[in-house]
């Protein structure tokens, strides 16, 4: 849904604006259904039914027929039928096209689709729902639409869903990052979901990159798939997010569309220097990790396997050196001594472009008391020619070990500063906790101040048994004295802790 002034042309399947007065807000009429879809055949007459749902107080809502036409986005613009005769809106009838609704109760409006015989294909018709706004004196007026979806496919033998390439390459974005570009054109009578990727290799045929392609429209809605309409282009979008060297490389692009429709294209491009902004080496790493982070649970005398796989970023080989790496020296809850590297020695070379494979066990002794237990393993990569490191990682690793876990927690401090509250905290448990919190500020006459939500610093995903850590939080502007401060810190929605204290809060002069 989205805010607009009432207009011709309106855009998205599902438009809400808003109706604002200075006292206050009125909620408006709904509708039910949003989509109403229909599998017919020439000649075929079909009824349907709209509810309209109350609002809180009496309206005129008015019903009129749009027909969709579909960008270059993927979005959908709405307009009124420029040649009526030739659009399937003249299929439709509503038994009235304007409709009181009372409070108390929904309306129904019914509607009837007349198929000609000489129909096929896909069809979609929009049926603009649209309150009246009652007389604004003052303030701002907007109206609510909801566009109702009216889907008519007429089956007709001999009909297929067709698809082509109208555009493919790749071309700088607004950063100058390179994006792969496709426009897919449906000369079909169908409408159907449309989905690809494509993959970059070098002139070695080693994998570069795989990259999704998504439409404006479904990357807005978190989508892979976009409907596409018949007569209509939609383009699709994928950033290369990997270094590509100056050189030769190979393009294909592979979409899927409808029920068993599909569109592969190959393309040999060639990157000089200067073509596109890439991010630096040192940005994008000589190599990823899969997994980034180990977590499980075991018991006593278990041992886990776990296989690490890298993958180089670069062209170049690289030697790989893999260590464990703990907590700190002489930690309790340290996992170092469990883990054993199953590779002769702990280096390898890694060949640019390619990925390879490294097995670990994680053997937890059989006296190991219950808890959670940390460590790390520290992955490094060097220029095999100079021995210059080129990239860092770190993998953490956490085993949960039994049943008998204690959550408990101790605040160290409070402290008020500079729009800030910050609390640290001592996880005294033996598990890894997840803290959040509220904190409730009230003066010393008891009267409300203010509510701040504390988190984990950003890029912080626990506190450790034995170690302490902060939680931050924004404060309103607090004026010089002594206040009072309820926090409540839960843990997975469970209470770990409660308790109340007096801060101070000093300004500067």
């Amino acid at each position: 849904m989205f805010f607009r002034a009432r207009q011709t042309k309106l855009s998205l399947l599902f438009v809400l604006g808003v109706l604002l007065i200075v006292s206050g807000f009125a909620r408006a009429a709904g509708v039910r259904p949003l989509v109403i879809e229909m599998n017919v055949r020439p000649g075929d007459v079909r009824d349907f039914e709209i509810a309209l749902i109350p609002g809180l107080e009496e309206e005129l809502v008015d019903l009129t027929l749009y027909e969709p036409v579909q960008q270059l986005s993927g979005n959908l613009v709405y307009q009124l039928p420029t040649n009526p005769a030739f659009s399937a809106t003249s299929w439709v009838n509503l038994e009235t096209n304007v409709v009181r609704v009372f409070p108390d109760a929904e309306s129904k409006v019914r509607g009837r689709v007349t198929v000609p015989f000489s129909a096929s294909g896909s069809h979609t018709v929009i049926i603009m729902v649209e309150p009246r706004p009652p007389e604004i004196t003052v303030g701002i007026g907007f109206q609510i639409r909801y566009a109702v979806r009216l889907s008519i496919r007429v089956e007709r033998p001999g009909l297929r869903q067709t698809a082509e390439l109208d555009e493919f390459g790749l071309q700088p974005g607004d950063q100058g990052q390179p994006i792969v570009r496709a426009v897919v054109k449906n000369p079909s009578p169908w409408d159907y979901l449309v989905e690809g990727e494509a993959t970059i290799r070098d002139a070695e045929r080693r994998l570069v990159e795989r990259i999704t392609l998504m439409s404006p429209a479904g990357s807005s809605s978190g989508s892979q798939t976009t409907r596409v309409y018949p007569g209509s282009m939609v383009e699709f979008l994928g950033e290369v997010t990997k270094r590509l060297v100056p050189g030769e490389y190979t393009l294909r692009l592979y979409f899927r569309y409808g029920d068993q429709g599909q569109i592969v294209k190959n393309e040999t491009i060639t990157i000089a220097e200067g073509d596109f902004a890439f991010p630096k080496a040192d940005e994008i790493g000589a190599f990823s990790l899969s997994p980034e982070v180990i977590e499980y649970g075991a018991r006593q005398g278990e041992r886990k396997s776990q296989v690490l796989e890298f993958m180089s970023e670069i062209a170049e080989s690289a030697r790989v050196v893999v260590e464990t790496k703990p907590i700190e020296p002489d930690y309790p809850h340290s996992l170092i001594d469990w883990i054993q590297i199953r590779m002769a020695g702990n280096e390898f070379e890694l060949p640019g472009r390619r990925n390879t494979r490294m097995g670990l066990t994680i053997a937890v002794p059989r006296d190991a008391e219950d808890g959670s237990y940390h460590g790390a393993i520290s992955v490094k990569a060097y220029d095999v020619l100079t021995d210059q490191l080129l990239t860092a990682k770190t993998i953490p690793i956490t085993v949960l070990v039994g049943d008998d876990h204690v959550r408990s927690i101790e605040v160290r401090s409070i402290s008020v500063g500079q729009g800030e509250m910050l609390v640290d905290l001592l996880n005294t448990g033996n598990v890894l906790i997840r803290p959040q919190a509220e904190a409730i500020i009230s003066d010393m006459n008891g009267e409300f101040v203010g509510r701040v939500q504390l988190t984990l610093p950003e890029g912080d995903t626990g506190i450790i048994p034995l170690r302490s850590q902060h939680l931050e939080g924004h404060v309103p502007a607090l004026e010089s004295g002594i206040y009072q401060v309820e926090i409540s810190i839960t843990d997975a929605g469970v209470e770990l802790l409660s308790l109340t204290r007096e801060i101070e809060v000093t300004l500067p002069d």
